[in-house]
C-alpha cells in the first residue's frame, strides 16, 4: 500500500491499483524513437500484474511501528516474501513469459530493497529473516530456470538476476529482448510510484535502451505537481497521458491500533487521484 499524504489525510493506494497503473501506461509505449515491447501482450500483462500478490496484505492492511499504515517501503521481509511468491504464481498463471518478467523484478528487488534489518536486536529474529529471503530468492531461481526451459531460453549462460551479463558473448537477441523488457517493467514502475507517491522517492530512475540490442539513453523524469511527472525523451505514443487511480482517504495521524485503522479504512469510499504524464521539455 503506497501512503500518500495529502494535507491532513493519506490517500491510500493499493499496491494492485499502483501496477495496473504501470501497466496502462506501457499500453502507450512505443514511437519513432522507442520500441514497443514484444510479445506484447506478455509483457504488458506482466508490467501491470507485478504487485497483483500484493492484496494479500491490502486488503487487511496492517500499521507500521509508529501506528502509522504500513507504506509498501517499510514492508517487513516476512510480507514482501509472501506476496511476490503470490504475484509471480498469478503472473506465470497467465503465461510463462509473463511469470519470468514477474519473477525477475521481485527477484532484483528481493536484492536490493530488502535486507535483514541490523536494528533487530532479537537474533533468531534476524536470522529468521534471512532464512526467508534465501528461500524466496532460491525459489525464484529455480523457477526462473523453469520458465527459461518452457520458453526455449537458454539455461547454460551466466546469470545475473535471471538476466544475462550485458557484456556476454554471442550476444542473444532472445537474451537482448528480455533485458528490454524486464527495463520497460521497471521504468514504468518507477513512474507509477513517481505518480502515485507523495515523498520524493530516493533511487535514480534507470537507463533504458531505445530498442532491444542498443545502447541505452538516460530517462529525466520531473515531478511537476502532486500526481503530474514530465518525460523526457518521450517515449510514448501519444502527446500527453491522463489516467484516475484508485484510493481511500483516512486521517494522517498514528491509529491506536489496527483495527481501528481497518474501520477507518474499510468505511471510507473509493476516490480517484487524477495523474497526468507530461513531455518534460514543455515545462
Amino acid at each position: 500500500m503506497i501512503r500518500h499524504r495529502q494535507g491532513n489525510d493519506f490517500l491510500l493506494i493499493t499496491q494492485d491499483d499502483h501496477a495496473r497503473l504501470s501497466g496502462r501506461l506501457a499500453e502507450h509505449f512505443g514511437n519513432d524513437q522507442f520500441a514497443a515491447p514484444l510479445p506484447h501482450k506478455q509483457v504488458i500483462d506482466a508490467i501491470a500484474m507485478h504487485d497483483c500478490g500484493w492484496p494479500l496484505h491490502d486488503d487487511s492492511p496492517t500499521l507500521n511501528p509508529a501506528g502509522l499504515p504500513l507504506h509498501v517501503f517499510e514492508s517487513p521481509i516476512s510480507i514482501s516474501t509472501q506476496v511476490w511468491s503470490e504475484g509471480v504464481r498469478q503472473a506465470k498463471a497467465i503465461d510463462p513469459y509473463t511469470g519470468l518478467l514477474a519473477s525477475l523484478h521481485v527477484l532484483a528487488l528481493s536484492a536490493t530493497v530488502h535486507t535483514p534489518d541490523a536494528t533487530v536486536a532479537d537474533r533468531d529474529e534476524r536470522r529468521q529473516e534471512l532464512f526467508l529471503l534465501n528461500q524466496f530468492q532460491q525459489d525464484q531461481i529455480e523457477l526462473q530456470d523453469d520458465l527459461r526451459r518452457q520458453l526455449g531460453l537458454r539455461t547454460d549462460i551466466p546469470l545475473r538476476l535471471g538476466l544475462a551479463k550485458p557484456d556476454a558473448t554471442p550476444r542473444d537477441e532472445r537474451e537482448d529482448l528480455l533485458a528490454f523488457n524486464y527495463k520497460l517493467l521497471r521504468l514504468m514502475d518507477r513512474l507509477s510510484l513517481e505518480l502515485c507517491c507523495s515523498e520524493v522517492l530516493p533511487w535514480k530512475i534507470d537507463s533504458i535502451p531505445p530498442r532491444p540490442s542498443t545502447e541505452p539513453v538516460d530517462m529525466r523524469v520531473i515531478r511537476l505537481g502532486d500526481g503530474q511527472v514530465g518525460v523526457e525523451p518521450w517515449p510514448f505514443s501519444i502527446d500527453r497521458l491522463e489516467f484516475q487511480v484508485p484510493f481511500r482517504r483516512v486521517l494522517g495521524a498514528m491509529f491506536a491500533d489496527v483495527e481501528a485503522f481497518r474501520q477507518a479504512y474499510g468505511n471510507a469510499r473509493i476516490e480517484r487521484l487524477i495523474v497526468h504524464v507530461v513531455r518534460a521539455t514543455s515545462h
